[in-house]
């Protein structure tokens, strides 16, 4: 179970490289792991709900340039861009709003590299989620079994 609380968020961020696929496309939250040049590694299934993308088509793609141009910013991409330089390493959180083609949504942000990974996990916290109670996986899957895809 999990709340979007931040230390909450901090400790999933913590133990995401240990978890597995079931286990983190049960998450209430969006997962994406991104490599240092931004190439998607891994995709949840809650944030493929929420994005209304198909989760393994993005594996493989830049996420900058390919999944979400809008990031393309120094506030987006130059605080990952940050954390993927030698020697960077840590947890930035910060609000963003995403444009899609059904509206825009305010999310929470968080970026999240250990020291000399070769990759850094994005979480995606959305309005559905921010300050609610924690979460089970049965919640979770009702909930993106009714989103619509677009």
């Amino acid at each position: 179970m999990l709340t979007s609380s931040e230390g909450d968020r901090r400790a999933l961020l913590e133990r995401i490289e240990e978890m597995g696929r079931d286990e983190i496309d049960a998450l209430p939250v969006g997962i994406i792991t991104l490599d240092l040049d931004g190439t998607i590694l891994r995709y949840n299934q809650t944030e493929a709900g929420y994005s209304r993308r198909h989760a393994p088509a993005q594996v493989g793609r830049n996420f900058f340039r390919d999944v979400a141009p809008c990031t393309q910013d120094a506030g987006f991409q130059g605080r990952f861009e940050a954390l993927a330089a030698p020697g960077g390493h840590g947890t930035v959180e910060f609000e963003y709003q995403f444009h899609f083609p059904w509206g825009s949504e305010r999310v929470l942000i968080s970026f999240m590299r250990a020291p000399d990974a070769p990759r850094i996990q994005l979480l995606i916290t959305w309005p559905a989620e921010q300050g609610k109670a924690p979460l089970d996986a049965s919640a979770n899957a009702h909930r993106r079994a009714r989103s619509r895809r677009y």
